[in-house]
């Protein structure tokens, strides 16, 4: 039944149901200069499906901390309005310590604190290149690599595998698969990821959607 429910609050994540107003102190982080999050290290020009134009722009933003800490955040812009700020602490071995969202869109925010039970599979939005960047060698090995996705306070099973220069990502659960097709990260120069084709954190039109997102790297990944 548990299992029921938190797939029907994903499915309403994939259709845009309800809103919830967000608090003053949330919706001021959306407002917050992107330059306050670290270093510049890609701009993704994002189109979404069916789209002839580019309807988002990503920032992935980088801090390392003196103690080893990476505070990775995700910037999503309509023109120059943020819509979604996504922010991810990983510890130095690369495990999830928090995650931070707030989505201007669906007028939501959601937090998730690891404490002390940090597993190094937990995968979000910002750390998810780094995590397959990581398990290359696995992949080129041939082998698949699991993954759990933390999303809206609910958490997914994901499986990697590598064709060539692709690296696929589909869901384990027949369910969730018939909510989210299979996703794709295309990898270039250095092994940076310079393309994916899937789901997106901005809604289109009020809807999820997926998208294909081309990326510019100012500094190397990190």
């Amino acid at each position: 039944m548990n299992r029921l429910v938190s797939l029907f609050f994903f499915a309403c994540g994939a259709v845009g149901c309800g809103h919830v107003p967000l608090s003053s102190a949330q919706a001021s982080r959306l407002t917050t200069p992107a330059a306050n999050h670290g270093e510049l290290v890609y701009v993704g020009t994002v189109t979404p499906e069916g789209s002839t134009a580019p309807a988002f722009r990503y920032e992935r933003r980088v801090i390392e901390r003196a103690n080893g800490e990476r505070v990775s955040t995700h910037i999503t812009f309509a023109g120059e309005t943020t819509v979604v700020l996504q922010q991810a602490t990983q510890d130095v071995d690369g495990r999830l310590i928090a995650f931070d969202e707030v989505h201007g869109q669906r007028g939501e925010a959601h937090s998730f604190d690891g404490g002390e039970a940090r597993e190094a599979d937990l995968v979000v939005g910002p750390t998810l290149f780094r995590f397959v960047r990581t398990h290359l060698p696995e992949l080129r090995a041939g082998r698949a690599v699991p993954l759990t996705f933390w999303d809206r306070g609910s958490t997914y099973g994901f499986e990697l595998t590598l064709n060539g220069d692709t690296v696929r990502m589909r869901a384990t659960s027949f369910f969730v698969g018939l909510a989210i097709a299979p996703m794709e990260l295309h990898l270039g120069p250095d092994d940076q990821i310079i393309a994916y084709h899937g789901r997106v954190p901005p809604m289109h039109d009020g809807r999820a959607t997926d998208a294909d997102v081309t990326y510019v790297y100012l500094t190397p990944f990190r």
